[in-house]
């Protein structure tokens, strides 16, 4: 308790130095907070956007479906396996999906279609983000000629809800299908590849269409993000030997994976930063306090302490500057995240306009929040405080070492 208080009056007795290093350390490390917890919770936004929008926690396909998207490779028995599903998880939500590509023409215009998709109007506007970003009119309710399209390929087209588009697509035999469909709502994600090549319509419709009856390219299963694995382990366990390959969200949307791990190397990269900063702050503090106080050490010496002593007090006041700086980090950084968690981050504004940002063909259009844990406090001043005393070792040996006739003469 008696070196507490001496490495108090110490920190005191130079409060220029000690509030200027604080502030420095405690402003870095707050930073280093809202970070980590800004970005934990936009990565978990930017892959529940993707999952929803273009595949699922988990997903089944044809064994090599994912390689080539060839129509041939799909599913023919998909209700066996939505038994299968729902004896593994019961709470999961289960989307059949049948894709294709093709394009749109109207009097005006015409638009590719990177993907049109087949879904089940029922099951899709219960996991799909499609039915809650409806500009004009409204999502798929069933109608054998019904289709939703993008905000950007209406605009190509020239078209608005209750015109005619004609619809042409290759079927199973490679055979040109044309038909005519009525649009039934508009959409509009902010993503400007999907809001232009991305059009859904009933699956049914298309099934019959690309001559593919109760066919499928893809069983969504929506389920909670962190347990999507175990989920998908136990799947591929359960549906060995069908033709069927079970894909977690990783392996089915792997650019979006990829773009998530260059963040979070980025992160890392941001750490490396600011603990270097930690590091030198307090190794610069400390080594200046041990310099200028040569003599004191000296003269405690010849007085009978012991080096481990003068040890012992100077780590405590790199522990206590180290405190203080974790206290104003954690004010500072966990202000800022309440602060944007209320009111979050558009991307919108981030991208300078009204297109939002697009990251791996998703389209960032909902706000950005920050995921406020404790965890993230905690590991992260542990480190703060381990970085803090391991910088002022070297300072603190060398008062240590100090020999008593030499330090009094300087």
């Amino acid at each position: 308790m008696l070196l507490i208080k001496m490495a108090l009056r110490n920190l005191w007795r130079r409060k220029f130095r000690t509030v200027i290093t604080v502030s420095a350390i405690g402003f870095s490390y707050g930073l280093l907070i809202f970070f980590v917890q800004f970005q934990t919770g936009g990565k978990e936004q930017m892959a529940n956007t993707g999952i929803r929008m273009q595949a699922g926690h988990v997903v089944i396909q044809a064994t090599g479906y994912n390689v080539d998207k060839e129509l041939e490779k799909s599913i023919k028995n998909p209700g066996a396996i939505d038994k299968t599903i729902h004896s593994s998880d019961k709470k999961a939500k289960i989307a059949w999906r049948l894709f294709t590509t093709g394009s749109l023409r109207s009097s005006d215009g015409s638009v590719l279609l990177d993907r049109l998709v087949g879904a089940q109007f029922d099951r899709e506007k219960n996991v799909s983000d499609f039915p809650s970003k409806m500009q004009t009119g409204t999502f798929l309710t069933g109608g054998p000629d019904e289709i939703v399209i993008g905000a950007a390929a209406a605009k190509l087209l020239k078209a608005e809800v209750g015109s005619k588009v004609q619809l042409s697509i290759s079927d199973i035999d490679g055979s040109i299908v044309r038909v005519l469909l009525r649009i039934k709502g508009i959409y509009k994600t902010g993503g400007a590849s999907v809001d232009r090549g991305y059009a859904l319509m009933n699956i049914s419709r298309l099934q019959e269409l690309l001559k593919m009856p109760g066919e499928v390219s893809q069983i969504a299963i929506f389920t909670d993000l962190h347990s999507s694995k175990g989920l998908a382990k136990e799947l591929r366990r359960r549906l060995r030997g069908q033709q069927t390959e079970v894909l977690h969200w990783q392996q089915a949307l792997p650019t979006l994976h990829q773009l998530l791990l260059v963040d979070t190397a980025s992160m890392y990269i941001f750490l490396f930063i600011i603990f270097f900063i930690v590091a030198a702050g307090i190794l610069n503090s400390v080594l200046m306090s041990v310099l200028e106080r040569t003599r004191e050490f000296g003269v405690l010496k010849a007085l009978g302490m012991r080096p481990g002593k003068i040890l012992q007090l100077i780590m405590s006041e790199a522990f206590l500057m180290g405190l203080f700086a974790i206290i104003v980090g954690l004010a500072v950084g966990l202000t800022m995240s309440y602060i944007v968690s209320i009111y979050g981050l558009d991307p919108a504004d981030l991208a300078g306009g009204e297109q939002g940002m697009e990251a791996a063909g998703v389209p960032l259009t909902e706000k950005l929040y920050p995921k406020i844990t404790a965890f993230s406090c905690v590991w992260s001043s542990l480190f703060v405080m381990i970085l803090t005393l391991i910088s002022a070792l070297p300072p603190s040996l060398r008062a240590a070492k100090i020999l008593p006739v030499k330090a009094i003469r300087e």
